[in-house]
């Protein structure tokens, strides 16, 4: 029986959480919640049903309850430390995306690797798990379309998901880095993933402009609860109070707050070591939400599609919602493109979060997980990303140049 502890009480662990008390309740036990903010951890223990001791002292906890494994879910910029420190204690890591939020943590944590080497270390990357990915990686493999010659990938996030970051701590860059680590990690992930090699290049350009203090709007507070707009602000936002019982931090900052700093739109160019070519662009601020994904090889083009039309605030991480997934194979020389059969999943995330929990939780765990080494390389194109658009000039990935 595996004692595991969770560092960072937030709205991703409560999935955790509940596969720990169910589904895998006879391998691992939940023994400890730790988080700096005494009350998310009271509204935490009350949504799951939890009797276990709630820690804000790292240190203590792990003294105390010696723990096997630590699920990491703190607000991003604090990943690394935790990460470090538990690797030193010799307690085995799983961290949520991203692994950290800058090349110097990635720096960092692979020090920290490289220290304790034996030590079970794996970053949480469910995107890569969704059906369409999985079905996409097959073919790939299978030289479907023969060898890879560029890559396009799009996604969309409505005003429902998209908003979501802006009312919240991930929209300051002291937090985040931005939605080019906080969220998009996930993606260059998947496409590393789904070629099977690393980014060596990028050049892109991104603005704030749906958001924030730059957007055309009306009302403009701190927190919708508090606002004296609410009764009129058609962008009011009422959070769950029994989750966020906290005197800290609630998840309705205004987003229209001059203090939003991130990108809500970015486009990119990226090279990978293996000569492909990718282009990648999001848009926070869409009528609907999905990915869109093309790969042109040598002998063929495979065209993916995983979007949601309508909106729902209760489903923003698609709990409930059923997307429209289809992949078309259009092979040269033929008029009819081919539909491709896809491997459907249920639940979260179009049933990644039961996949990779079923490998995570796996006794041993599976060998198949993103490891620490993928973790770093998403944050590592992540982190370029935001320079290259800072600094307004090609970086090199892998050294920063």
């Amino acid at each position: 029986m595996k004692k595991v502890v969770i560092v960072g009480c937030g709205l991703r662990l409560l999935a955790f959480a509940k596969a720990l008390k169910t589904t895998y309740s006879r391998t691992h036990r939940l023994a400890a919640l730790m988080d700096i903010d005494p009350g998310k951890m009271r509204g935490f223990s009350r949504r799951l049903e939890l009797d276990v001791p709630r820690y804000t002292d790292f240190d203590r906890m792990c003294a105390e309850i010696r723990p096997d494994l630590v699920i990491i879910g703190t607000v991003d910029v604090f990943h690394a430390g935790y990460i470090c420190r538990a690797l030193d204690k010799k307690i085995g890591v799983i961290s949520e995306k991203p692994l950290c939020v800058n090349r110097q943590q990635c720096l960092e944590i692979r020090e920290a690797c490289r220290r304790n080497p034996e030590v079970f270390a794996v970053t949480s990357h469910n995107s890569r798990y969704r059906p369409v990915a999985q079905t996409l990686k097959k073919l790939l493999d299978a030289g479907t379309v023969g060898r890879v010659l560029s890559l396009e990938y799009h996604e969309m996030l409505d005003k429902v998901h998209g908003k979501s970051y802006f009312r919240r701590w991930n929209s300051r860059r002291k937090f985040s880095n931005g939605l080019e680590l906080h969220k998009r990690s996930h993606h260059f992930d998947k496409m590393n993933f789904l070629l099977g090699t690393r980014a060596v290049e990028v050049s892109a350009s991104g603005a704030l402009l749906a958001y924030g203090a730059n957007a055309p709007h009306k009302f403009e507070g701190v927190h919708c609860h508090d606002c004296p707009h609410r009764d009129e602000c058609p962008d009011f936002f009422a959070f769950e109070k029994e989750l966020f019982d906290s005197d800290m931090y609630t998840p309705d900052m205004c987003i229209w707050s001059r203090e939003i700093d991130i990108e809500d739109t970015f486009s990119a160019s990226i090279v990978f070591e293996n000569g492909v070519r990718a282009s990648y662009s999001l848009c926070a601020y869409a009528d609907y939400e999905g990915e869109i994904i093309n790969v042109q090889g040598a002998e063929g083009r495979l065209e993916a599609r995983q979007l949601t039309y309508k909106s729902q605030a209760s489903d923003v991480h698609n709990m409930t919602s059923v997307p429209e997934e289809s992949i078309r194979l259009f092979r040269f020389g033929r008029k009819e493109p081919e539909e491709m059969p896809i491997e459907r999943g249920a639940g979260a995330h179009g049933g990644a979060d039961a996949k990779i929990f079923s490998e995570l939780f796996s006794v041993p765990p599976a060998p198949t997980l993103p490891s620490i080494e993928d973790g770093i390389q998403a944050v590592l194109t992540g982190d370029a990303l935001v320079r290259s658009i800072q600094e307004r000039r090609t970086v090199r990935v892998q050294t920063g140049e």
